[in-house]
Protein backbone atom coordinates (compact mmCIF):
# COMPACT_ATOMS: atom_id res chain seq x y z
CA UNK A 1 0.00 0.00 0.00
CA UNK A 2 1.89 3.09 -0.93
CA UNK A 3 1.65 6.82 0.28
CA UNK A 4 -1.52 8.65 -1.33
CA UNK A 5 -0.63 12.28 -1.03
CA UNK A 6 -3.84 13.39 -2.69
CA UNK A 7 -5.96 11.62 -0.19
CA UNK A 8 -3.86 12.96 2.49
CA UNK A 9 -4.18 16.43 0.89
CA UNK A 10 -8.32 15.69 0.67
CA UNK A 11 -8.45 14.76 4.52
CA UNK A 12 -6.37 17.99 5.56
CA UNK A 13 -9.23 20.00 3.51
CA UNK A 14 -11.78 18.52 5.18
CA UNK A 15 -10.84 18.49 8.66
CA UNK A 16 -9.67 22.26 8.26
CA UNK A 17 -13.37 23.07 6.97
CA UNK A 18 -14.81 20.94 9.85
CA UNK A 19 -12.90 22.72 12.67
CA UNK A 20 -13.72 26.31 11.04
CA UNK A 21 -17.53 25.22 10.86
CA UNK A 22 -17.31 24.70 14.38
CA UNK A 23 -15.18 27.69 15.63
CA UNK A 24 -18.25 29.81 13.42
CA UNK A 25 -20.70 27.96 15.20
CA UNK A 26 -19.33 28.68 18.69
CA UNK A 27 -18.96 32.22 17.91
CA UNK A 28 -21.82 33.20 16.42
CA UNK A 29 -23.69 31.32 19.62
CA UNK A 30 -22.30 33.58 21.95
CA UNK A 31 -22.32 36.49 19.52
CA UNK A 32 -19.45 37.68 19.03
CA UNK A 33 -18.17 39.27 15.71
CA UNK A 34 -14.95 38.31 13.78
CA UNK A 35 -13.58 41.12 14.96
CA UNK A 36 -14.81 40.40 17.95
CA UNK A 37 -12.49 37.60 18.26
CA UNK A 38 -10.01 38.71 16.59
CA UNK A 39 -9.41 41.70 18.61
CA UNK A 40 -9.77 39.89 22.41
CA UNK A 41 -7.48 36.62 20.99
CA UNK A 42 -5.04 39.42 19.22
CA UNK A 43 -5.25 37.54 16.23
CA UNK A 44 -6.33 39.29 12.82
CA UNK A 45 -9.78 39.26 11.82
CA UNK A 46 -8.56 38.21 8.38
CA UNK A 47 -6.84 35.10 9.99
CA UNK A 48 -10.28 34.71 12.01
CA UNK A 49 -12.31 34.33 8.48
CA UNK A 50 -9.40 32.56 7.10
CA UNK A 51 -9.72 30.13 9.78
CA UNK A 52 -13.58 29.72 9.73
CA UNK A 53 -13.39 28.94 5.98
CA UNK A 54 -10.79 26.39 6.75
CA UNK A 55 -8.12 27.91 4.20
CA UNK A 56 -5.32 27.47 6.59
CA UNK A 57 -3.57 25.96 9.01
CA UNK A 58 -3.27 27.55 12.65
CA UNK A 59 -0.95 27.10 15.25
CA UNK A 60 -1.82 25.78 18.38
CA UNK A 61 -1.35 28.76 20.29
CA UNK A 62 -4.13 30.68 18.25
CA UNK A 63 -6.39 27.56 18.21
CA UNK A 64 -5.72 28.33 21.91
CA UNK A 65 -6.54 31.60 21.93
CA UNK A 66 -9.91 31.27 20.00
CA UNK A 67 -10.93 28.74 22.32
CA UNK A 68 -10.33 30.68 25.51
CA UNK A 69 -12.11 33.52 24.35
CA UNK A 70 -14.96 31.18 23.22
CA UNK A 71 -14.86 29.91 26.82
CA UNK A 72 -14.26 27.02 25.46
CA UNK A 73 -13.68 23.87 28.35
CA UNK A 74 -11.25 21.19 27.32
CA UNK A 75 -14.31 18.88 26.25
CA UNK A 76 -15.53 21.81 23.70
CA UNK A 77 -12.09 22.17 23.22
CA UNK A 78 -11.53 18.57 21.99
CA UNK A 79 -14.76 18.63 20.10
CA UNK A 80 -12.98 21.14 17.76
CA UNK A 81 -10.43 18.50 16.69
CA UNK A 82 -12.27 15.49 16.45
CA UNK A 83 -12.67 14.67 12.89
Amino acid sequence: MGFDESELERQENEFKKQLGEKIKNYRSAIGLSQHQLALEANISRTQISRLENGEINTSVISLLRVATVLNLDKEQLLDLLEY
